[in-house]
């Protein structure tokens, strides 16, 4: 993985200064803005909920959500302690903030109405992947709800632009093997449905980049993914260059898609 997927997985791999430029960069943009708004939708929040952001970054998000719910409990986790470290620099009675991994923080068992998390599972490669989830449904109250927004490596699509069509698949098959869990969005619902959780749901997402998230995100993952093969593809290398070059005037860079999965806790278990 490139520094900034490593950051997410491994704190200690990267300037914490090049992850929150990123978080507020990602945050910022109208495509994500509406996909807050829609998990906001499907958290369902009431007075007297407690809400756990697992893997809450900088936490913009669940600072943003105590502010309109003062009358409900949140929870900010991530196991990046300089991440947290910003985090904390906001302070509300209703807003607490928890230094730890998903896996391993001190949370009590049926200790919340919801869990909400974004973009972090995809992170975790397996067997820990199916472990948090088994944790998520042990955290959660009967009835409790979870829901995640995911992306789905497996589905992202580059253009094609002046290059053959297997240059395209073979730039793609790297992306996705780029990932620790690259089919994430799509693998989580039945995930769910087999841990027990009900009235499951699944909704895709399409977000088409602008040229930094690009650069990052789809530049250099290849970048980084050509670099550890013996012999670097020269045609995908020639991709790669191309729309480096004109990536403020490509009209399309790529579309990434994610899944908005939300489940419940059955009430009686």
């Amino acid at each position: 993985m490139p520094d900034l997927h490593a950051g997410f997985s491994d704190p200690q791999r990267v300037d914490v200064s090049a992850l929150v430029d990123f978080l507020k960069r990602v945050d910022s943009y109208s495509p994500v803005q509406a996909i807050h708004e829609a998990m906001r939708r499907m958290l369902e929040l009431r007075p007297g909920m407690r809400i756990l952001d697992a893997g809450c970054g900088i936490g913009l998000e669940a600072a943003r959500l105590a502010r309109i719910h003062p009358e409900v409990e949140f929870v900010g986790l991530d196991q990046n302690d300089e991440l947290l470290a910003i985090a904390r620099r906001v302070q509300l009675p209703n807003l607490s903030w928890v230094h730890g991994g998903l896996e391993s923080a001190d949370l009590p068992e049926a200790g919340f109405d919801v869990i909400r998390t974004a973009r972090v599972l995809m992170y975790l490669r397996d067997p820990l992947f199916g472990q948090v989830l088994d944790r998520f449904v042990r955290l959660l109250r009967p009835g409790g709800r979870l829901v995640t927004f995911e992306l789905d490596y497996g589905a992202i699509i580059l253009p094609k632009g002046r290059h053959d069509d297997h240059v395209v698949h073979g730039l793609t098959a790297r992306m996705e093997r780029a990932m620790p869990q690259p089919w994430c969005g799509r693998r989580l619902p039945d995930e769910l449905v087999t841990r027990g959780m009900t009235d499951v749901t699944a909704d895709p997402f399409a977000v088409s980049v602008d040229a930094p998230v690009w650069i990052r995100i789809v530049h250099d993952t290849l970048r980084e993914a050509l670099r550890q093969e013996a012999n670097e593809p020269p045609e995908l290398v020639a991709w790669l260059d191309d729309y480096f070059a004109r990536v403020d005037e490509a009209p399309l860079l790529a579309v990434i898609t994610g899944i908005l999965t939300a489940a419940r806790v059955p009430r009686s278990r």
